[in-house]
């Protein structure tokens, strides 16, 4: 469980915003989908008291069962429990952040403010550590082919951590896997390339390498520099001389 305080802060008042969406006294579920022990298991004590084991199966099922009134309530704990990887980010990020997308055109405000907020604590907290559950690549996908937001904050974020290893190896990983994952027509898309054919993964995998503190995080973050560079790319706002690294 992270201990960021801004994370902290921003899920609570995610939660404080859906808190006007009660649980429905009565919800119907596909009874071929769902066996009732779950569904019980999943409207039994305080949302916040709710794990993974017990709302999996709504996260898995949630389109045959209940309705809109069932997925705001859920929605705060199911986003805190990915953004703190106790629950499948595999699955259940692109399909939570898909319905969310199709939808919040017609929420209030505050609600798709609050959403967003703990989005862009999710990203944080992920470039904070490495590896993590979805990398910064896959979270890059849910925010631009699920959320539909724009990643120019994201991106502008990332430049924040120069110097930070983590966040580096990070964009090691978006450089190895770029022309297989990142390729496509979608405008986020074309912002992700546009990031990465520019100066920044650059100065940040020099930065990261100069404090790198292992030798794996040193041969991933060479070897993705130099691929960086091979693709055409330099630069020159930093001078080898900067690098470090281990014997």
């Amino acid at each position: 469980m992270s201990t960021d305080p801004d994370l902290r802060t921003a899920l609570d008042h995610l939660h404080e915003t859906f808190s006007r969406h009660p649980l429905p006294e009565d919800t119907v579920v596909c009874d071929h989908c769902v066996p009732p022990e779950l569904v019980r298991a999943a409207r039994t004590g305080p949302l916040r008291s709710l794990g993974a084991e017990a709302l999996e199966p709504y996260a898995w099922h949630h389109s045959t069962w209940g309705g809109e009134a069932d997925f705001k309530h859920y929605l705060p704990r199911l986003l805190e429990l990915l953004i703190t990887e106790e629950m499948d980010g595999w699955f259940v990020g692109p399909v939570l952040a898909g319905r969310v997308a199709a939808h919040w055109a017609g929420w209030p405000d505050d609600e798709r403010n609050a959403v967003v907020a703990a989005v862009g604590l999710w990203w944080r907290e992920t470039l904070s550590a490495y590896p993590r559950e979805l990398d910064a690549r896959q979270l890059l996908e849910i925010i631009g082919g699920e959320f539909r937001l724009d990643p120019a904050p994201y991106l502008a974020a990332w430049e924040e951590t120069a110097g930070e290893e983590a966040a580096a190896r990070h964009v090691a990983a978006l450089v190895r896997d770029r022309r297989g994952r990142t390729a496509g027509r979608a405008a986020w898309h074309a912002a992700v390339d546009a990031w990465i054919a520019g100066p920044a993964p650059g100065r940040l995998l020099r930065e990261g390498l100069a404090g790198s503190r292992s030798p794996r995080a040193e041969r991933e973050l060479r070897n993705a520099l130099d691929l960086w560079e091979e693709q055409g790319h330099r630069d020159l706002s930093v001078t080898p001389a900067r690098l470090g690294g281990h014997e």
